[in-house]
């Protein structure tokens, strides 16, 4: 009981797994919804004038589209535009109670001529125009109650009484053939309907759509009864592999795409294209990234594509290109983004980000392979082997379809084939470690973690040295290098720039004709072995410049072309003569969900390339015809609008050279070039005048000159590839006129005032000149008058300053006078007290001491000495008694003299002497005056006394 619980355990858990999901190859489809072409969401009809533009009638007005910028135009009330057909030059619309055609003028705006507003009376109330048809020389509009014609100059109705009302009107072999409502299938030759089939003849049905079958028969598209053909007047139910589904899904609009592809549109399945025999080749619906299932109107293009105009959006469906895609549908499975791709005979395995899926070519069957749920970073064959790089463990597919866990591998980023020190191995990466692997009985057997190292490995590399070159994650790449048994790490360097401008980032490795690449923002570089250094890779560089931070490069047919591939595009380049020459380029916005930027790869099986893509996969076969860098026509110039500064517009007439007025500028030019695949292309203008070129690049068919000069203008525009070719050529010459102030008959009259002005001026500047010199000569005179007051002025202040200078000297001369005066009178009184005294005390005769006295008493001057003094000093030295009094009255006479020691500057030895004191005395007294005149502690005494001002 046990094992059997056990085995119903095993069978269940393997049932996830066992799920099988249909999956086929479809067209790419290219989508477009409101936001892109802002007008109404149903469309109804679709069209292709003679230049290539396409035309979609919407519930808005008629939309027009050349690839690259989209206009709508309104009709007459808003309503819907039912109908679209291109006749010519003219667009021809049918809408609610009204039709008419849209004509491009010569100034490149579109123009509607209303074609129903002379018969407005004839006009039954609310009727529509459903279709729009040619017959010889007559245009025809149908509703639902009649139809009306137009021969180019007048309309004409019908006749309501002939009791006819039809529901379709259509051609097919230059005929007009019309299915009535709750009738049968006629052929109408302008004037007369004639039977063809009874409605019983098809299932009781409606005929919607017709197509033609050989040269003379027609496919019939019903509602509800699927398709029959019509030939030699008989009828036949036309068997294919979706008569089940077109029962159910109702058959709206029929065109055949090319010659081989009868595509069908349906009200609730989306779009089915069978073959000839009616073998299903593709179906698109929702699920599979149509834009909407409901199909109202269907196109197929001078180019074989197919456009649907839905009612929701517009889808275009690249029936003409060598690309199919490989996308499950949504609504049994998601795959998820795909990171890796692999075809093994009849299977392809998908390595994605919710697992790894086997799908089979032979069966449309794909399941997810067990135990491999997470991400999947790469599904690869080598040898007999099939590699699964998975986030949790390396797998291997077994033959028997089982899948292994290599035990020791915790996850696998990339694996590479490689000889390294005579070795042929497996080099493994991971987000840490450096596996190897090799040969054990023909099969490859893990073998070994290499030693010391420890990072996360985006890709690899091995050169034929047997250096390991491995592109970090996030940061720079690895050079390693092994040891003889390639356990440990010999060399390791780790670069972090490859030009020196990035400062560090991504760096991709990569190996092109068995040379090692590197990439980053900056270009291609190269290691050269012999100078073992990164050089630029020249090359390259020339070769594809706009191809920046590729990150793989893929061989192809055996080095003779390779892939180079970068998040926004795919290039194809040749190898030829020694330089890379471009093949084919394939923009990744061509697809609506492509890969997350940097894992976008391409996995080349002969002439398949296989292409990985959010929740699908790619398929471009090489051996097939590319068309996609030529467009539909010529380019053109579709508008210039002139503008001017308060913001008027001007369209310019684009038959002929035109004149426009000064006040328009501002130049914004609109080219057209009609093409649909997204190719590689951009464009060049150059503006011309006598003295000025103004030259743009843009991807975009439009510019924008601002502040233009008056003059002569030529506009050349081109249109090129983006390996440099011209594709096409156009020109326009225009003239900005200049304003009238500046034209030549104001000119002239600027020369006259110009001359009369200069006559009077001239007579005005002689009086000015004449008055002006009058004036200097007054002026002169009275300067020198004042120069002579001047002279005198000087002279006067000299003769003042010598007599100052005189007297200055007179009194330093008296106070030096005063100062030896006052030192003998201080002698004397001196000598005149000792002999005094020695007279008093009778030590030498009386007689002759009294003639002594005598005669020291002659030379007393009686005058006070020290008041003549200090009257002298004060004159010499400004003052200064006076200002000693008045800031220190506590100053004594005594202070003061020694002051004015002090100011001259005198010893203390010599102040001593003259005031018989001692040097001691004379210090103390010092320090006294210092001490009443408060002098600070630190400055001299003696300097300041001389500072006293």
């Amino acid at each position: 009981m046990k094992s059997v619980l056990l085995k119903i355990l095993l069978i269940l858990s393997f049932l996830p797994f066992s799920q099988v999901w249909g999956a086929d190859f479809i067209p790419a489809i290219t989508n477009y919804t409101v936001k892109d072409y802002e007008g109404g969401h149903q469309n109804w009809a679709c069209a292709q004038g003679d230049d290539g533009v396409m035309y979609f009638g919407n519930n808005n007005g008629l939309l027009v589209y050349d690839g690259f910028s989209w206009e709508l135009h309104w009709v007459p009330g808003g309503y819907i535009v039912r109908s679209v057909f291109v006749d010519d030059d003219r667009v021809y619309i049918g809408s609610f109670e009204e039709f008419g055609y849209f004509i491009r003028k010569t100034d490149g705006q579109m123009q509607y001529h209303s074609l129903s507003a002379g018969i407005k009376d004839k006009i039954s109330s609310n009727d529509e125009i459903w279709h729009i048809v040619r017959l010889g020389e007559k245009i025809y509009f149908q509703s639902f109650t009649g139809w009306y014609s137009y021969d180019g100059k007048t309309v004409s109705y019908m006749d309501r009484k002939s009791g006819f009302r039809p529901l379709y009107f259509y051609t097919c072999h230059e005929k007009v053939y019309a299915q009535m409502i709750n009738g049968g299938f006629y052929e109408f030759d302008g004037q007369r309907f004639h039977l063809l089939l009874e409605r019983t003849a098809v299932g009781n049905d409606n005929v919607v759509a017709i197509l033609p079958y050989g040269n003379s028969g027609m496919v019939l598209l019903t509602v509800d009864s699927g398709l029959f053909v019509y030939e030699h007047g008989t009828v036949s139910a036309l068997r294919t592999d979706i008569d089940a589904q077109l029962r159910w899904a109702k058959g709206n609009r029929a065109v055949m795409v090319g010659d081989s592809i009868l595509a069908i549109g349906t009200i609730l399945d989306g779009i089915y294209g069978v073959d000839k025999k009616g073998h299903l080749l593709w179906h698109l619906n929702r699920d599979n990234q149509l834009n909407n299932n409901s199909v109202m109107g269907l196109f197929g293009d001078r180019e074989n594509n197919l456009w649907a105009a839905l009612d929701d959006g517009i889808s275009f469906v690249h029936t003409n290109t060598s690309i199919t895609l490989l996308t499950p549908s949504v609504r049994d499975l998601s795959i998820g983004m795909v990171y890796g791709v692999e075809r093994v005979g009849e299977k392809i395995y998908l390595a994605t980000n919710q697992g790894a899926y086997e799908y089979n070519r032979r069966t449309s069957e794909i399941h997810l392979l067990p135990h491999t749920s997470g991400q999947n970073w790469y599904v690869k064959q080598i040898d007999s082997q099939i590699f699964i790089g998975n986030d949790m463990s390396t797998m291997l597919v077994e033959q028997n379809g089982s899948i292994q866990s290599v035990p020791g591998a915790l996850n696998s980023t990339c694996i590479v084939e490689a000889s390294i020190n005579g070795q042929e191995v497996l080099v493994e990466a991971s987000y840490a470690e450096l596996r190897i692997w090799k040969k054990q009985a023909g099969i490859w057997k893990l073998s070994h973690n290499v030693q010391d190292f420890y990072a996360p490995i985006k890709s690899l590399e091995v050169d034929g040295t047997g250096t390991i070159w491995a592109s970090h994650m996030y940061n720079g790449l690895y050079r390693i290098k092994l040891d003889d048994d390639l356990h440990r790490i010999k060399d390791l360097e780790h670069i972090h720039t490859l030009g020196g401008k990035q400062k560090s980032g991504k760096i991709h490795v990569m190996k092109i004709r068995g040379r090692i690449v590197f990439s980053n923002t900056e270009g291609y570089f190269m290691y050269d072995d012999i100078e073992r250094k990164i050089k630029p890779y020249d090359l390259l560089n020339t070769s594809v410049p706009f191809l920046i931070d590729a990150h793989t490069a893929v061989d192809v047919h055996n080095n003779e072309m390779l892939w180079l591939i970068n998040s926004h595009e795919y290039v194809l380049l040749a190898y030829q003569e020694g330089k890379f020459v471009i093949k084919r380029r394939i923009p990744v916005e061509m697809f609506n969900s492509p890969c997350i930027e940097g894992n976008n790869k391409i996995y080349v099986d002969g002439n398949d390339c296989y292409l990985n893509l959010n929740n699908s996969i790619a398929c471009l076969h090489l051996n097939e015809q590319y068309i996609g860098q030529k467009a539909l026509s010529g380019l053109k110039i579709r508008q210039i609008l002139a503008s001017s500064s308060s913001g008027k517009e001007l369209a310019l007439d684009l038959s002929q050279k035109t004149t426009i007025s000064s006040d328009y500028r501002d130049i914004s030019v609109l080219l057209s070039y009609p093409c649909y695949d997204q190719p590689a292309i951009h464009f060049k203008f150059k503006l011309y005048a006598n003295n000025q070129l103004l030259v743009e690049d843009s991807s975009f068919p439009s510019v924008h000159f601002g502040s233009l000069e008056f003059d002569t203008y030529t506009l050349w525009a081109g249109v090129y590839s983006d390996d440099g070719r011209l594709l096409d050529e156009t020109e326009y010459v225009f003239v900005i006129n200049k304003p009238l102030w500046m034209s030549y008959p104001m000119l002239f009259l600027y020369l006259l005032l110009l001359g009369g002005l200069v006559y009077g001026v001239a007579r005005w500047r002689g009086k000015v000149v004449a008055e002006k010199k009058r004036k200097e000569y007054e002026a002169h005179k009275i300067e020198q008058n004042i120069k002579l007051s001047e002279q005198q002025r000087l002279i006067a202040e000299q003769q003042k300053k010598l007599l100052e200078a005189e007297l200055s000297l007179k009194g330093k001369e008296l106070a030096s006078m005063a100062l030896g005066t006052f030192a003998k009178q201080e002698m004397l009184e001196k000598l005149r007290l000792v002999v005094q005294e020695q007279l008093a005390k009778s030590q030498c005769g009386r007689k002759n001491m009294e003639l002594v006295l005598k005669q020291i008493n002659e030379n007393i001057v009686e005058e006070d000495s020290w008041e003549v003094f200090q009257q002298n000093f004060d004159l010499i030295h400004q003052r200064f008694f006076r200002t000693l009094r008045e800031r220190y009255p506590s100053l004594t006479a005594t202070d003061l003299r020694f002051c004015a020691f002090l100011r001259l500057n005198l010893s203390t030895k010599d102040i001593a002497q003259m005031t018989n004191l001692t040097i001691r005395g004379v210090e103390a007294a010092r320090y006294r005056i210092r001490k009443r005149m408060e002098v600070p502690d630190g400055m001299s005494l003696v300097d300041f006394l001389i500072e006293l001002k």
